[in-house]
């Protein structure tokens, strides 16, 4: 009897995944798109399991990685500052690149690890590499590269390249010639409204005309500080400083392309591993543009920015290359970085290598520090609060989702995980009495990579998704929100006042130690659930009158430890802040 071959598909390029009567080996459930379910659900296939839902291996996974992170930053900083003719220092190039490259090692690893679970099958497998998938530019800068690695022409490229690099005796490839859709090879674009596109116009305006009366030397820079605007006025007018739009840090950059990086190298770095030396042969090639080629264009144009001598960002070291150039040349020159939380409730355990701690000078949380670099401040995102609770209204389920491809090594589900936590919530709705499923409103992440959207509308109907634009306009028609992720849309609920549950995969959550005992009093207060069907029962219990267990004395305090440590609620947290940026030299 002939045995039927094999086929490794490594992406969802359906072209590469060979004839329609061969068994199909996914490398992982993202290869699985949902929208493509009538071409992969009549074959015979299988999924690999992901490497990352072992949670131990996650663990040593992040100590390797993290360990692997400082030394590659390490010998980038010699590379770049002989590249650049430069002497910088490796704070100042952590700051410029330290994002993109935790995310970088996290994948290209990722990756690989991919590769090793098809290759422990040891089955005899086939797979097709796509010619024109096969070749990358390097990307422009952070968000360029962001998008690529969930792309999954991106992903066919790497895997290509590991598998060749690899060579193992049990995949065979074999390069093929097909014709990839035209929206496969064109970029996203980010497209205004025609009232943020006015907007916009009137703040270049308004802001060419207040550099002209402002100094170029400030006492302190806000930007993208997620504090709402009313709070941001009185600060000015606290501290007194001239408001700035800060045009510059917004205006796109109009990147070169990249020139032959053939001879690009390490000089002196071994690896000491298979990974490890495929990792340093290749960087160059995914090394973005913005701190090569254009740098010095990029650093160029920051000189028009003013100088400060305190700056405040809640994200915009992640991922503005103007912003993170100029801050890291600020910084040199002595300024203080203050990065604050720019999301909360839970941190994780696994995050960032903690990247924020490593390069601000003060790193902002909003509730109990758990490194000594960290400062506790009131939360500069938490702004409502319920004025007009109606206990006749509707369910709120807050979806949960992230990218299709793992991105970072991160203690909350990434990748195929994500469907682990959809399994649950689906088992939760299912649970749900029909007159409570009736008045409920799912409101999806904005992501869409795991399509969870369109599977809540097959599943239950059209009617279960929210139709308002915003979550706290969800809120205003909510009796009880209900999330299954304990970051800032739960906090933004408890903050809200308005009743709160939180349901969790168990085991793929893994945060702080400082919040062990406020999970065990949130579970005895049920608040906090992991069984979905126990939190589909408890529903049922409190819908009727959700106040009256949300204002009993057991959920009183658990909900006032959460604020305790989770949160920093006081009267005028705008002087409080004022404070802190007044006598933040004098730590």
């Amino acid at each position: 009897m002939e045995v039927k071959k094999k086929i490794l598909a490594t992406t969802a390029l359906d072209l590469s995944w060979g004839d329609s009567q061969e068994e199909i080996v996914f490398l992982g459930e993202w290869c699985k798109r949902y929208s493509m379910k009538n071409l992969w659900s009549s074959r015979e296939h299988r999924a690999i399991d992901y490497h990352w839902a072992n949670r131990k291996k996650l663990a040593i996974d992040h100590t390797y990685l993290e360990a692997l992170n400082e030394k590659l930053l390490k010998e980038l900083t010699s590379f770049l500052n002989q590249y650049h003719g430069l002497n910088k220092s490796e704070s100042y190039w952590r700051i410029i690149i330290g994002p993109w490259l935790l995310i970088y090692i996290s994948v290209i690893w990722d990756r690989w690890e991919a590769i090793t679970s098809a290759i422990n099958l040891n089955e005899k497998i086939e797979t097709y590499f796509i010619r024109d998938a096969l070749l990358r530019s390097p990307p422009k800068d952070f968000v360029e590269f962001r998008e690529a690695h969930d792309s999954d022409i991106w992903n066919h490229s790497v895997f290509a390249d590991i598998i060749e690099n690899r060579s193992s005796n049990n995949i065979k490839t074999k390069i093929i010639n097909v014709e990839l859709p035209k929206k496969l090879l064109s970029s996203k674009k980010i497209k205004l409204t025609l009232r943020q596109r006015i907007l916009r116009y009137f703040a270049y305006k308004v802001d060419a005309c207040l550099q002209f009366f402002s100094s170029n030397d400030q006492e302190i820079l806000f930007f993208h500080t997620y504090f709402p605007r009313k709070a941001l006025i009185y600060f000015y007018l606290k501290l007194k400083v001239l408001p700035r739009w800060h045009a510059l840090l917004k205006e796109p950059f109009e990147y070169t392309d990249s020139k032959d990086r053939t001879n690009l190298k390490f000089e002196k770095l071994i690896g000491k591993n298979k990974f490890e030396k495929y990792l340093f042969k290749n960087i160059f090639k995914d090394f973005p543009i913005a701190y090569l080629e254009d740098y010095k264009s990029i650093k160029e144009r920051t000189k028009n920015l003013p100088n400060a001598k305190k700056i405040f960002t809640a994200n915009a070291y992640i991922a503005n290359e103007i912003f993170k150039i100029w801050s890291a040349e600020q910084s040199a020159s002595g300024a203080k970085l203050i990065i604050s939380a720019h999301g909360g409730a839970f941190y994780p355990l696994f995050n960032n290598f903690d990247l924020e701690d490593k390069i601000a000078d003060c790193r902002i949380v909003w509730g109990q520090e758990w490194l000594q670099t960290q400062t506790r401040m009131p939360p500069n995102k938490l702004h409502y609060k319920a004025k007009d609770y109606q206990q006749e209204s509707n369910v709120l389920f807050v979806d949960y989702e992230t990218t299709r491809y793992g991105f970072r090594c991160f203690s909350v589900p990434v990748g195929p995980l994500v469907l682990e936590v959809f399994n649950q919530n689906k088992i939760f709705l299912e649970s749900l009495e029909s007159k409570i499923l009736k008045n409920l409103k799912v409101r999806p992440k904005a992501l869409g990579s795991w399509e969870t959207k369109q599977r809540y509308i097959d599943l239950f109907g059209k009617d279960i998704i929210t139709n308002e634009p915003t979550i706290l306009k969800d809120f205003e028609s909510s009796r009880i929100v209900i999330c299954c992720y304990p970051q800032t849309s739960f906090a933004e609920s408890m903050y809200s006042g308005i009743p709160s549950i939180l349901l969790l995969k168990k085991g793929i959550w893994e945060c702080q130690s400082i919040y062990d005992e406020l999970f065990l009093e949130l579970e005895k207060a049920k608040i906090l659930h992991f069984d979905p069907q126990d939190a589909a029962k408890h529903i049922a219990d409190i819908y009727e009158s959700p106040e009256l267990w949300w204002d009993s004395q057991k959920v009183l305090s658990a909900r006032k430890k959460f604020e305790e440590i989770c949160l920093t609620i006081i009267d005028n947290p705008e002087d409080k802040w004022v404070d802190f940026f007044k006598n933040i030299d004098s730590r």
